[in-house]
This record gives structure tokens, C-alpha cells and sequence, in this order.
């Protein structure tokens, strides 16, 4: 299943996956997909710094730091966004009509 980003760029789960891992390589952590967070090197510090990275990418509140402890590997994480993005996309679909 895939989902629009605040860009209109349709993303699914591994789309979301690479995004992550690739802007945790932006902050300096080498993770892999199926690797924990915090195993990894990240904190609290990183999370803050994802969550602005993904607010910036795909629009506001798409992550909160619950879902960094909840789900701890990066496929985890990256599920999670892109339900998010897919709930998202179908909030604003209903207000449009």
C-alpha cells in the first residue's frame, strides 16, 4: 500500500525505510532496517532531530518519540510513518468532499 507525501509523492513502507535510514545517516547514525535505535546510537537527541527531519519532508506530527520506544527497529519506525502518511492522506480526501 502506498501513501502521499505532504509533496504529493506517493510512499509505502520501504519507501518510508530508506527515508529514515537515510536522514539517520544525515545525523551521523549508520542504521540498517531490521537494526533497534538505540542499539544503533540513537537517543533522545536523534529522535528530536528525525522527527524535525520528517515534519519538514511530509508535513507536521507524523512521528512522536512514543513511536521510537514502541517500535524500535527502523522497518518498525518506518511502518508506523507510512500508515501515518496513509491515515493522513484519507483524513483529508474525506474533508475535501
Amino acid at each position: 500500500m502506498s501513501h502521499v507525501s505532504r509533496d504529493g509523492a506517493e510512499i509505502d513502507a520501504a519507501a518510508a525505510e530508506a527515508w529514515l535510514i537515510n536522514a539517520s545517516r544525515e545525523i551521523g547514525l549508520s542504521i540498517a532496517g531490521d537494526e533497534d535505535f538505540f542499539d544503533a546510537g540513537g537517543n533522545s537527541l536523534s529522535i528530536v532531530r528525525l522527527i524535525a527531519k520528517a515534519d519538514a519532508r511530509f508535513g507536521g506530527d507524523v512521528l512522536t518519540p512514543d513511536e521510537f520506544v514502541e517500535s524500535t527497529t527502523v522497518r518498525e519506525i518506518a511502518a508506523r510513518l507510512a500508515r501515518k502518511l496513509g491515515s493522513a492522506k484519507e483524513q483529508a480526501a474525506e474533508h475535501e468532499t
